[in-house]
């Protein structure tokens, strides 16, 4: 896994010293100026116990994430991207190429885009265990296409080829046969409509795999709204597959996250529903990653570099409603910033059965720091 992380990173700063390596040939033959290279990024670590009360042999699990991003200006109108990336829970996950493209922007109102794009809608803004839209979205999870992107004037449309994960394929058993198809394309166009601080997005995003009975829809609406110090973000989701089929069933996804910056004080929630078939439901991964949960957390700043958070959660933790799983959980959130840009969150949560069939109330621990550059 080092040798392979080493590798990854080694290409990647090769890449990296690839697109620089002009400006310092023009600087150094002392000719015009060369394209200009920003360098951003994202750095992650993790630590979190286990059960710390009923596990006898004490446990304990990572996570961590690199983004880099490498943005290079040709001129005003023609620019670049590329993104390496490393996620996993370990210590040490691979870095891998994560996409480029290329922009070329005509005006403030029209960008085009072309190369390695991604997309989302929905996503989870407040709950912090699901608002990676990777993973996560009451809208629709991060499709990532190899194709074209116009922006003009709050629309967006994109089209291409599946990339990534996004480039994956189903099978279907008929008449004790299975057929796989996998060749998929991509079609997205979302409208974001601003209202002052307030915004209005509806979304529409159709995945094909170029055989009748195999595609998928998400469509829906994301809102958010901001009056003073209220704001409330809503979100609708429709998922389906097969449109031309009767099964699997679609899913209608339901998200209301209300929140209220008072200064010293903060209040936000998340509530989500999801409406889910029980025989034939249409489900993508961890894309809804539970049918009911609620969360709501008051906090205190007590100075400008910390603050400390009561998280108050239940959740069903499974997608059917027949398992009886549910919890309550409580904790304490502490927050630091002692600079921009660096960030540590710990916590303590006791999770609370409430379902028959749940494990016994436990408690867990975690640190996580996050700078970025």
């Amino acid at each position: 896994m080092k040798t392979r992380f080493t590798s990854n990173l080694v290409f990647g700063i090769a890449a990296v010293t690839f697109l620089a390596a002009p400006v310092f040939a023009d600087e150094a033959a002392g000719e015009a100026k060369g394209p200009e290279v920003k360098f951003s990024g994202e750095v992650e670590f993790d630590a979190y116990t286990g059960d710390v009360i009923n596990e006898d042999i004490k446990s304990h699990e990572y996570a961590s994430t690199f983004d880099l991003n490498v943005d290079v200006k040709f001129n005003d109108k023609w620019s670049a991207s590329v993104q390496l990336e490393a996620d996993g829970e370990t210590t040490d996950p691979t870095a891998i190429y994560n996409g480029a493209f290329v922009q070329y922007t005509h005006s403030d109102k029209f960008v085009v885009k072309f190369g390695d794009l991604t997309f989302s809608e929905g996503a989870f803004l407040n709950y912090y265990n699901y608002d990676d839209p990777a993973d996560n979205a009451a809208g629709m999870a991060e499709h990532d296409i190899r194709g074209v992107e116009l922006d003009y004037n709050g629309l967006v449309f994109g089209i291409g080829f599946g990339r990534g994960d996004n480039d994956n394929k189903v099978c279907v058993e008929e008449d004790g046969e299975e057929t796989c198809v996998g060749v998929a394309y991509d079609i997205h166009l979302a409208y974001e409509l601003g209202l002052g601080e307030s915004s209005l997005r509806p979304f529409v995003d159709y995945k094909s795999y170029q055989e009748a009975k195999h595609n998928e829809l998400h469509a829906g609406l994301d809102a958010n709204l901001k009056i003073d110090a209220f704001a409330f973000h809503f979100v609708y989701g429709l998922h389906v597959d097969a449109l031309d089929e009767d099964a699997p069933k679609a899913t209608n996804a339901f998200l209301a996250e209300p929140s209220l910056d008072l200064g010293k004080v903060n209040v936000k929630g998340s509530v989500f529903y999801a409406i889910i078939d029980k025989k034939n439901p249409t489900v993508h991964g961890e894309e809804i990653p539970e049918y009911f949960f609620a969360y709501g957390e008051p906090s205190v700043r007590i100075s400008d570099a910390f603050a400390l958070g009561l998280p108050l959660e239940y959740h069903t933790n499974t997608l059917q409603k027949n398992d009886d799983v549910s919890t309550f959980n409580v904790g304490l959130r502490a927050y630091a910033t002692p600079i921009d840009g660096l960030e540590f969150t710990g916590f303590a949560m006791v999770n609370v059965p409430v379902g028959d069939d749940a494990d016994d109330a436990g408690l867990k621990l975690g640190l996580e720091t996050v700078f970025a550059f």
